[in-house]
């Protein structure tokens, strides 16, 4: 064996061939473009949102996810939790989404309380609409005439419509007979019935023998709200009062219509056509009697949501969808396996 300096010296020479080496590699390969087959391309993922989401190691529950803004909707993914009400923060839709066990095909909620109707079919199918707290459990539950189409809750939690058809839709009615009940979100109970209200039309009343009521949005005071009414073969938005019992018809070919947060402008599916029928959203600007059209080609009733004072959304097949309330974008993917959306302020 040779002596311990040669030896250190041995080692240090291999040491600097190997840092050459590593050296020479890092140019080489440094240098070298990315492989093709490697690059990413800017694709729409399905799971893109149109916001940010959060920390996904941020442990949710309903506390913590009411504590922010968020969405209360139907869970329509294939899973245990299909058809459940659920959760998920506002900023976060593509992430976790948590589930109440409150089993739904309509639902709304506003300021602790909500409302979810649903059916339960075996030999014979019954309906039911069910009121519930901030923390889903239910505070009162009543038999519908019929299958569920649309329901609200009042901006300040009180009250809630629930629309039902008496009779099911074919190919020569494809509006189906409707009636409305209004409800109180405390006990389930029925405060009023649309049927019964008076309705008149340039101040004459209306004496038809079949009057369809569907399709309520609340305003903010406790007493005013819009709905559709449908009369000799033509439907048409409504104002009504519940402390007058009555409805007074605005203008013909509006379903559904869904009051701005300012109170401001209604958004709601304009008849367009019959045939089909054809649906296309409009918004319309309750002082200067503006109507602007949405950019949303595809045939759809259903009652659009506000998220703020800009956006809306609306369910379309299995997915909940956004566009600008002025039209000036077109329609974008919010939430993908979700229905019937609400948007809720923190409690």
């Amino acid at each position: 064996m040779g002596s311990p300096a040669a030896s250190l010296a041995l080692v240090g020479a291999l040491c600097l061939v190997a840092l050459g080496l590593g050296a020479a590699a890092w140019l080489v390969w440094g240098s070298q473009p990315e492989p093709t087959g490697l690059v990413p391309t800017p694709t729409v993922l399905a799971t893109q949102s149109a916001l940010p989401t959060r920390d996904p190691l941020e442990p949710l529950t309903i506390d913590s996810i009411q504590r922010g803004e968020h969405l209360v909707f139907q869970n329509v993914v294939r899973s245990d939790d299909y058809a459940e009400t659920s959760l998920v923060p506002l900023d976060s839709p593509a992430g976790m989404r948590l589930a109440t066990g409150l089993v739904c095909e309509r639902v709304h909620f506003a300021s602790g309380h909500g409302i979810c109707l649903t059916g339960e079919h075996d030999a014979v199918s019954r309906y039911f609409a069910t009121t519930f707290d901030a923390a889903f459990q239910p505070t009162g539950r009543i038999e519908l005439d019929g299958a569920p189409t649309f329901t609200r809750v009042s901006p300040d939690g009180r009250l809630a419509a629930a629309s039902f058809q008496t009779s099911p839709p074919t190919a020569q009615l494809p509006f189906a007979p409707t009636e409305t009940w209004i409800l109180d979100t405390l006990n389930g109970n029925v405060i009023a019935d649309l049927s019964s209200f008076a309705l008149q039309r340039d101040g004459v009343e209306v004496t038809e023998q079949e009057i369809d009521h569907w399709g309520v949005t609340f305003k903010g005071d406790g007493n005013g709200f819009f709905a559709t009414v449908r009369f000799g073969g033509n439907i048409f938005l409504a104002e009504g009062s519940l402390e007058e019992n009555r409805l007074s018809v605005l203008q013909a070919g509006i379903s559904a219509p869904s009051l701005s947060p300012d109170q401001s402008r209604l958004a709601f599916a304009r008849l367009v056509s019959n045939i089909g029928p054809t649906w296309r959203f409009h918004v319309l600007d309750l002082a200067s009697g503006t109507m602007t059209e949405l950019p949303e080609s595809k045939s759809i009733d259903d009652q659009m949501e506000w998220m703020g004072d800009s956006d809306l959304l609306y369910g379309f097949a299995t997915d909940i969808w956004m566009i600008a309330a002025d039209g000036g974008s077109s329609p974008l993917p919010f939430l993908f396996g979700g229905l019937s959306p609400a948007v809720v302020n923190p409690l």
